[in-house]
Formats: C-alpha cells, sequence, structure tokens
C-alpha cells in the first residue's frame, strides 16, 4: 500500500509555510486519505517493537524476548533507574521500530517498505520543500515510534553532527488521543515555560525546524491508547 497526500488548498499552504517561517513549528491536518493513515495504524499494532532508552552516554535497544526474559522485579528496577536517570540527563524510554534501517537491510515488511519509497518520494519531498521553504530536503528517514504508559522523551534539539537534518516530522497514527493523556510535542521557551505544545491528532503530520528544544511529555497511566507514530528527518543529500 502507498499512501495517498489529502490535497492542501493553497490558501493552507501559503498558512503552514508562513507558520513554519515564522516559529519554525506547524501541523498538517488530515495529511493522508483517512484509509491510509488507518492502514498505517493497524500495520503498526502488529508491529513488533524493541524498548530503546539511554545508559550512561550512549543509546541502548532492548529486544522485546530479552525484556520478556526478566522477573517482574527486574522489570521494575530497569524502570526505576530508567526514570531517575531523567531528573538531571537526557533521557528517553519509548518502543521503537527502526523502519528506515530495516528497509536498508532488505529486512522490512512490506507495507513498511512502501512507506519509506513513498516518503523519499518527489510527491511528498516536493511537498515538504514547498511547505518549509527549504530547498536542499533531498530524504527522509524513518523509525514508527510507540510510547505506552510511563513513556517519555526528555528535552533536545535534534541537531546531530554530519546528518544534515533540516526538519524533524512526527506523523501521528492513533486514531483517539485525548490531552490529558500526555505524550504532548511540547516545545520549550528559554524562560523556562513551554511555548508551545501539539497533541498528537490521528493523521497530523507535526514539522519542526532544527534545531528546535522540544520534548515528549510523560504517557499518563490512565492513557487508553499507545502514542504510535512515524517521526524521522527530512534531511540533505
Amino acid at each position: 500500500m502507498t499512501p495517498t497526500l489529502s490535497p492542501l488548498t493553497e490558501q493552507q499552504r501559503e498558512a503552514i509555510h508562513e507558520r513554519l517561517a515564522r516559529s519554525g513549528r506547524a501541523q498538517v491536518s488530515g495529511v493522508l486519505i483517512e484509509a491510509d493513515a488507518l492502514a498505517l495504524y493497524r500495520a503498526a499494532v502488529q508491529t513488533e517493537f524493541n524498548v530503546v532508552t539511554r545508559r550512561g552516554t550512549g543509546h541502548v535497544d532492548l529486544p522485546a524476548a530479552w525484556l520478556a526474559s526478566l522477573t517482574p522485579e527486574q522489570k521494575t528496577g530497569l524502570g526505576q533507574a530508567v526514570q531517575i536517570s531523567s531528573r538531571d540527563d537526557f533521557q528517553y524510554l519509548y518502543d521503537n521500530h527502526p523502519i528506515y534501517d530495516l528497509v536498508k537491510a532488505d529486512q522490512s515488511a512490506p507495507v513498511w517498505n512502501e512507506l519509506v519509497t513513498f516518503l523519499n518520494s518527489e510527491v511528498f519531498l516536493g511537498l515538504m520543500r514547498d511547505l518549509t521553504g527549504e530547498p536542499r530536503i533531498a530524504q527522509a528517514d524513518a523509525q514508527l515510534t510507540r510510547f505506552r504508559p510511563g513513556h517519555f522523551l526528555t528535552e533536545h534539539d535534534d541537531h546531530a553532527e554530519g546528518k544534515n537534518r533540516f526538519f524533524a516530522y512526527v506523523l501521528n497514527l492513533t486514531p483517539v488521543w485525548r490531552i490529558e493523556w500526555g505524550g504532548l510535542l511540547a516545545f520549550h521557551g528559554t524562560d523556562g515555560n513551554v511555548v508551545e505544545a501539539f497533541t498528537p491528532r490521528f493523521n497530523t503530520l507535526n514539522l519542526l525546524k532544527v534545531p528546535s528544544l522540544h520534548s515528549v511529555t510523560q504517557v499518563a497511566l490512565s492513557a487508553g491508547e499507545d502514542r504510535i507514530s512515524v517521526t524521522g528527518w527530512l534531511r540533505g543529500p
């Protein structure tokens, strides 16, 4: 299944372009044909994820099979260690399916192969260049992320030396989300306040200029769904 973009009017394009130029962030509501967004969501809930976090100064992938082998006490201890480390350092805890890397290794399911092809098509990249005003956008990478209750991502700006990241994107796939469930994409001001926050609304594409200080607020224990998204960066060659 190759996703199809919903058409944007010229007025909508201009409004998104102006907002990105002014603030470095914007949302594109109903970016895909709704049936295609639902199909991606259904594929995502059937996908196997790893848990990702940081240990010391490095990224750690925790395979689902390994986590399943832990005792309840070991799982609790691991979770507590991650939460404690987030008090003073950059930290994250969420589920990940590395779509782009698996596609490159020829190990991905067809649905994700087709999604990566779409994200790197002229149809999608041309729209991204038009909306952002950044003509150097030449490719898009992608990962599937799932934030379950207790998951979070602390303050960061997405800059990575040599990666040529111009904009980050988040394609939200969970059909229903309530603000009080958390998982908000929060933009940080220099005064210590939240300047703005985006709810992970279904079939909405969030765009943010790199670098931009932001975080994903912790998903509440009361959340009725998992926060599932396709995320990545619009990059240069």
